[in-house]
């Protein structure tokens, strides 16, 4: 869950940001390191396809004759940020494969449970925050729906997050998987959750 708190933080890195005191010399690095990542992203489009859309009809494109798919309704930004649980609707559940409605919690948040995976979804995520969760973590480059984003592995827990117009404008999904779920599973769950979700920001 995004709340400020890092879940599953190990008790022996108090003190030291979540880097282990060995480490602690790198975390202004690690920190600097996100920062420039995100601002070559910030603003930044893949241009990919709809993360939604199956494979077959993104390369083939549709007859004249036949309606044009429903598009996603969208919701200003404020809104989605103040009620997340909106940033998903049925189409998104449904092709995503995800059976229940999401729960909002503090932060606000909302959380959604995808193969074994809970992704909570924050759509206003301050960047000392993002640095936070991020500093000790793998940090990589990855595609988000038609957004590059930045993405980081921390023992079992997966941020993601995408820069929107500025580097310190961002969305993020914070990935969890159950006891016994793959943790392979959590980057993309993550990432797939966000990139539906941004088809409804205006």
């Amino acid at each position: 869950m995004i709340d400020g708190r890092h879940p599953n933080r190990d008790p022996s890195m108090a003190g030291t940001g979540g880097v282990p005191a060995s480490d602690a010399y790198l975390r202004p690095m690690r920190w600097f390191a996100f920062g420039f990542a995100l601002s070559l992203l910030a603003g930044g489009c893949a241009g990919g396809p709809d993360p939604r859309t199956p494979p077959s009809a993104q390369s083939t494109p549709a007859p004249s004759a036949s309606p044009a798919a429903p598009q996603p309704r969208r919701y200003p930004r404020a809104e989605l940020a103040a009620q997340p649980c909106l940033a998903l609707d049925d189409r998104d559940l449904a092709a995503l494969g995800i059976g229940a409605a999401g729960t909002e919690e503090s932060g606000p948040t909302c959380t959604w449970k995808l193969a074994g995976q809970n992704v909570s979804l924050d759509l206003d995520v301050e960047l000392s925050f993002a640095e936070q969760m991020t500093a000790g973590g793998r940090v990589t480059q990855v595609s988000v729906g038609r957004h590059n984003g930045v993405q980081a592995e921390f023992q079992r827990i997966c941020f993601t997050f995408v820069a929107l117009d500025a580097v310190d404008d961002l969305v993020g999904a914070t990935t969890i998987p159950e006891p016994g779920a793959p943790q392979e599973g959590a980057c993309p769950a993550g990432a797939a959750v966000l990139a539906a979700a941004l088809t409804h920001v205006e």
